[in-house]
């Protein structure tokens, strides 16, 4: 009855101590963990790229079909009235309306 219960102390000793050392960077990773994966937040400014991003377009021009149809996907899963985030929302909607007046002026 012991054996179990110390094993999993044990287990989970060590899977806290491994998450220690990972985000101090003392197993090697150069950089620490958690620095390394995405820098999270928009810019303050919105640019194309971060546009394109954002709508996950290719970095050419998209056609107003494409650009409509990554939108809407995008807004099905984060509207507002279905539990999305209303910042998030209207970045995407920041994004949508950048990227067609850059196209209006091409």
């Amino acid at each position: 009855m012991a054996t179990p219960l110390i094993i999993g102390v044990g287990a989970v000793t060590a899977a806290v101590a491994a998450r220690h050392l990972m985000r101090n960077g003392a197993l090697g990773f150069g950089k620490k963990v958690g620095q390394e994966l995405a820098k999270g937040g928009f810019k303050s400014k919105m640019d194309r790229a971060e546009a394109i991003e954002i709508l996950g377009l290719k970095d050419t021009v998209a056609g107003r079909a494409k650009l409509r149809d990554a939108h809407r996907q995008i807004m099905l899963a984060n509207h507002p009235d279905r539990g999305g985030s209303p910042y998030l929302a209207s970045k995407i909607n920041e994004a949508r309306d950048l990227i067609e007046k850059l196209e209006r002026k091409s």
